[in-house]
């Protein structure tokens, strides 16, 4: 109960003032390890997302290794489950290895204490796949059921930023923090509806997604000027990874992009759309 989020209402008494939490405070909310969420976009409902506990594959209990997030628009908040892998002992499978999952006792430990840790358990070998996404909560409404987007792609997620193109369309950066992996971003099916909060949280549910392949390493070639090209991994709904289907795509994404040939990136971790000039900033 300890792992999760917090949501928390704030006073001061005047500009400049420390801010105080206000116990029992409207919105304050625990989002823990055993909070249901429900899971949107393609890979709902996939049997790669299914487990005896949830055989529709369309809810999980809860967000674990939660790292840094975004705000949208729209005035929710987004929150990328990262090293997610630490409290799963795996079977050793390709996929699982990819994730860092190993077959191996977990330092946690929690595998021994409740058998959706332990992926080797029957009916529980997909729980993992269930974490490693982009969570959206309204802590504005706390009767509301948080969102796995599935859309987003699943991998060590540090964060999640959200800018409005010029058409209309919204566009969200992640980086995948491990040593050697990729930069990505999403590009929604439908537009932004200024103050249509009910439209505009279903934006990040369906759309397109890219891993970035720069033009330069900056060392060898001494081109470090951040242009390159985005490569579809989802395009118009359809699969660009060959072999491989959306829900696939999108459940085991480190595995996709391998298969593209994007750049390798030195932990990317957090992304930034600068609102005033437009460019876009990754750490």
């Amino acid at each position: 109960q300890a792992h999760g989020l917090s949501i928390v209402d704030l006073k001061r008494a005047k500009r400049g003032a420390p801010w105080e939490y206000v116990r029992g405070g409207r919105r304050n909310r625990r989002i823990t390890g055993t909070t249901e969420f429900e899971v949107r976009g393609p890979a709902a409902g996939h049997a790669l997302l299914k487990t005896v506990e949830d055989p529709t594959g369309t809810r999980v209990l809860g967000t674990l290794n939660n790292c840094a997030g975004g705000t949208t628009p729209w005035g929710t908040v987004l929150s990328g489950e990262e090293n997610f892998n630490q409290y799963f002992k795996g079977r050793g499978t390709a996929e699982e290895k990819r994730y860092g999952i190993s077959a191996s006792a977990t330092r946690r430990g929690w595998e021994k204490v409740h058998d959706r840790f332990d992926l080797t358990k029957p009916g529980y070998e997909n729980e993992a796949n269930r974490f490693g996404w982009v969570v959206e909560i309204d802590p504005f409404n706390p009767n509301s059921t948080p969102v796995k987007h599935t859309a987003l792609g699943r991998f060590k997620h540090e964060g999640a930023n959200v800018t409005i193109a010029e058409n209309g369309k919204v566009v969200c950066y992640s980086g995948d923090d491990e040593r050697y992996d990729y930069l990505y971003k999403f590009v929604s099916k439908h537009t932004y509806r200024e103050g249509d909060k009910a439209h505009n949280m279903t934006l990040l549910a369906e759309g397109d997604l890219y891993v970035a392949e720069f033009a330069g390493d900056g060392f060898e070639d001494g081109v470090s000027d951040g242009t390159g090209r985005w490569i579809p991994l989802v395009k118009d709904g359809e699969s660009k990874v060959p072999g491989m289907s959306v829900a696939e795509v999108l459940v085991h994404t480190r595995l996709a992009a391998d298969k593209v040939g994007p750049t390798k990136m030195d932990r990317p971790e957090d992304v930034e759309p600068n609102p005033v000039n437009r460019k876009i900033y990754a750490a």
